[in-house]
C-alpha cells in the first residue's frame, strides 16, 4: 500500500508544480486565427515623402502540407497599377522559432523574420534575421495584434542605435478585416 501513496503523491507534486501537464508543440496551426480572406488597408512612411496608402485583398491559407502558412496580398491602384506580396510562415524545428519570408513583386529586397508569440497567442512580435538586396541601414521590428476573429492591426517600426522598438518610428500600420473565412 505504501508504494502506491507514494505513486500517488508524486504525481499529485508533478500536478501541483505543473511538471506532468503537456505544453502543446508549437506548430503553424497557432496561426490558424489568420486564416481566411482580410481586405488590408496598409499606410506606409517612407523615410522621406508622404505616406502612401493601399487596399488589398490578403488571403491566408495552409499550403505545402500544412507546413507553412502563406498569406498573398494583391494591390490594386485606381490607375492599373498595383503589387502582389506574400509572406510564408513556418515553426522552424531547428531554430525553435516562427519565421516568415517575405516577397513583393515590386520591391527586389526579400526579408526573413522571426515571430514570438505571447502566451494567449494574440500578440506577436516579428523581428529581422536577414534583409537581403536592401541598403537601408535599420532593423524592422513589428507587432501583429489579433484584436478579434475579424479585426488584427500590424504596426510595423525603424529600429536604430539601440532605441526601444515600442518608441521607434512607425514604417507601416496596417489594419486587417476579415471579408470570409
Amino acid at each position: 500500500m505504501l508504494p502506491m501513496v507514494m505513486r500517488a503523491a508524486v504525481v499529485i507534486v508533478l500536478l501541483a508544480t505543473g511538471v506532468a501537464e503537456a505544453q502543446p508543440a508549437p506548430s503553424v496551426t497557432w496561426l490558424s486565427p489568420l486564416i481566411g480572406v482580410w481586405a488590408t488597408r496598409d499606410t506606409y512612411h517612407p523615410l522621406t515623402g508622404e505616406p502612401i496608402v493601399e487596399d488589398a485583398t490578403r488571403t491566408c491559407r495552409l499550403v505545402m502540407r500544412d507546413a507553412y502558412l502563406e498569406c498573398e496580398s494583391v494591390v490594386t491602384r485606381p490607375n492599373g497599377t498595383g503589387r502582389t506580396y506574400r509572406f510564408l510562415i513556418n515553426y522552424n524545428r531547428i531554430t525553435s522559432r516562427f519565421e516568415m519570408l517575405s516577397i513583393w513583386s515590386n520591391h527586389p529586397p526579400k526579408a526573413v523574420q522571426s515571430l514570438a508569440p505571447n502566451a494567449a497567442r494574440d500578440r506577436w512580435v516579428l523581428e529581422d534575421v536577414a534583409v537581403i538586396g536592401d541598403n537601408e541601414a535599420s532593423d524592422h521590428w513589428s507587432e501583429l495584434v489579433i484584436e478579434s476573429g475579424q479585426r488584427i492591426v500590424w504596426t510595423g517600426r525603424r529600429v536604430k542605435d539601440g532605441v526601444d522598438p515600442r518608441s521607434a518610428p512607425i514604417s507601416f500600420s496596417e489594419t486587417w478585416t476579415r471579408i470570409k473565412g
